[in-house]
């Protein structure tokens, strides 16, 4: 048997729709209003992923500098790692001899 729609609490829910509608305000307000320079590519013949090895063992005479792109791997490995805990702790079973 279904039942009767409960009315919204404006108490609690007022102050934290309006929070999250002016944050929302702001952000879009930021995102239209920024400008961004022309894009540059690579130089020619200069291998990313080179770089990125090179960056790795240290090596710095290389001619492109790919730190952005060690951070970005970095995190994205961090990222990788977490969401493998989780998908073990969930696997996990409880208590089972099986």
């Amino acid at each position: 048997m279904t039942t009767r729609p409960r009315p919204i609490d404006f108490d609690r829910s007022t102050i934290p729709g309006l929070a999250a509608f002016a944050l929302f305000v702001v952000m879009a307000t930021v995102f239209v209003t920024a400008e961004f320079g022309v894009a540059e590519g690579f130089p020619a013949g200069e291998s990313i992923v080179a770089g990125i090895g090179n960056a790795l063992l240290g090596i710095t005479d290389a001619g492109l500098v790919p730190e952005s792109f060690l951070v970005a791997l970095i995190l994205i490995a961090i990222a990788l790692d977490a969401a493998l805990d989780g998908a073990l702790l969930l696997a996990k079973r409880e208590g089972g001899d099986e």
